[in-house]
């Protein structure tokens, strides 16, 4: 999902507005004055940049507890189920496993949903 800026010809101020789909735009107002002549901005690309320093170039950890909770509410946000085996593996992180333990749990959920798909699909034929 695309996040285009436009420019008001009332007040001249720019807004960035979110964009869901390509086909459906969104009805658009200027944030500042709620004007709706809007033109729209050619943006410059996003870049990533490393700061230099002793830690450039490397990988920080990640809180799995963090990591579950920001997926947990992105699933939430979009009324996406992630399936009964994220609350499994939810709770693994939230007593602190350690990264190999959850991978073998997000494995092991996948193979039981999996299977319980299977068994669901054998019973409605």
């Amino acid at each position: 999902m695309p996040i285009y800026e436009y420019q008001c010809k009332n007040c001249g101020k720019i807004s960035e507005i979110l964009v869901r789909t390509s086909t459906e735009l969104p009805e658009l107002h200027c944030k500042s004055c709620d004007s709706s002549q809007l033109t729209r901005l050619v943006s410059r690309p996003g870049l990533i940049r490393s700061q230099g320093g002793a830690e450039a170039g490397t990988l920080r950890p990640v809180d799995p507890r963090k990591a579950v909770e920001n997926m947990s509410r992105m699933y939430d946000k979009t009324g996406v189920d992630p399936g009964q085996g994220f609350s499994e593996v939810a709770q693994r992180a939230a007593r602190g496993d350690s990264p190999d333990t959850l991978k073998e749990a997000v494995k092991e959920a996948r193979q039981k949903e999996a299977g319980s798909k299977k068994s669901e699909a054998g019973s409605k034929e």
